[in-house]
């Protein structure tokens, strides 16, 4: 009963990923676990605790596909795509795994589509994916959809950001969830993340990334706004927006149906100019994004 509303979301995704010029690559289920431990230089929970790691008979380590866009990178490098034309735009769809508590639209294993476009910096391209996600969601008949966009920074201006951050933590330490007091030391990005109620005030008061970045980073997120209001695409600020993986920079954004709830996030997804550098390759600028399609399916089960 459940296979009319699989093939109608897999044959959306595909005709929308055509119309953009996307071409689907498939990323092996198991990747070497070093590819996924190289871009958590901060310590996420996806790579601590929610990864599926075994060593196979010779003693290598692996891991099941926790997400997709350090594999797609992966690949982008191991078969030489930084030698095409540039951007290389590609889609995956496939089941991803994460073990964690599974909940309504998320399973230990979930299935995901999603669009890498690897090898361009301009802001054009960040509003390029931001639209085919939201066309693909209006192509299903989803409605009463938000886009939040943020800018996070970059290398550059990120840090002072950062020690900021740490400043506005330090004698709440006490009031804190015990996540959080990790994330302090280890990564403090991701404190303006956490869902716990008792953090929730601290985070309102903390100070904004926007008043942070430098020159460059102002100017990109500008451009990101001025066209996505030349395209009619209604979004608004969220300034305590991240992302859940280390190696994001610049624009992130969500896709969230306009009704309240702790799973509401249908698409996340940002540029990460600094991953494929950190995987071996040369600087490349890329963005992205992902959806599950359990937790889509959800949505046009409730929107009837």
């Amino acid at each position: 009963a459940e296979q009319a509303y699989w093939t109608h979301v897999q044959r959306q995704a595909a005709a929308v990923c055509h119309l953009y010029g996307y071409e689907r690559l498939d990323t092996p289920i198991f990747e070497d676990y070093g590819l996924f431990a190289r871009t958590d230089a901060g310590g996420t929970d996806i790579v601590e605790k929610e990864m599926y790691v075994f060593e196979d008979r010779s003693g290598q380590k692996l891991t099941l596909r926790a997400e997709n866009t350090a594999p797609v990178c992966r690949a982008y490098l191991e078969h030489g795509m930084y030698n095409l034309s540039q951007p290389v735009r590609l889609y995956y769809i496939g089941p991803t795994f994460r073990y964690e508590r599974p909940q309504a639209g998320r399973y230990r294993q979930h299935h995901q589509f999603g669009c890498e476009a690897l090898g361009d910096a301009s802001a054009s391209l960040d509003v390029e994916v931001i639209e085919l996600a939201l066309r693909f969601l209006s192509s299903l008949g989803l409605r009463d959809l938000s886009v939040l966009v943020n800018s996070i920074g970059c290398r550059e201006c990120q840090p002072g950001y950062v020690e900021v951050l740490r400043r506005h933590y330090q004698d709440l330490t006490a009031d804190v969830c015990a996540d959080c007091r990790i994330r302090m030391l280890r990564n403090p990005l991701r404190l303006l993340d956490c869902k716990e109620t008792s953090c929730r005030a601290i985070i309102d008061g903390a100070p904004r990334i926007s008043d942070y970045l430098c020159p460059a980073c102002e100017t990109h997120f500008l451009q990101v706004q001025e066209q996505l209001q030349a395209l009619g695409i209604p979004f608004a600020l969220n300034h305590k927006l991240v992302r859940g993986l280390d190696y994001y920079t610049r624009t992130v954004f969500e896709i969230v149906p306009q009704r309240e709830g702790g799973q509401s996030t249908i698409v996340g997804g940002g540029r990460y100019d600094g991953l494929i550098e950190q995987i071996g390759g040369k600087p490349t600028p890329a963005v992205g994004f992902a959806t599950g399609i359990e937790r889509i399916i959800l949505n046009l089960k409730e929107q009837e």
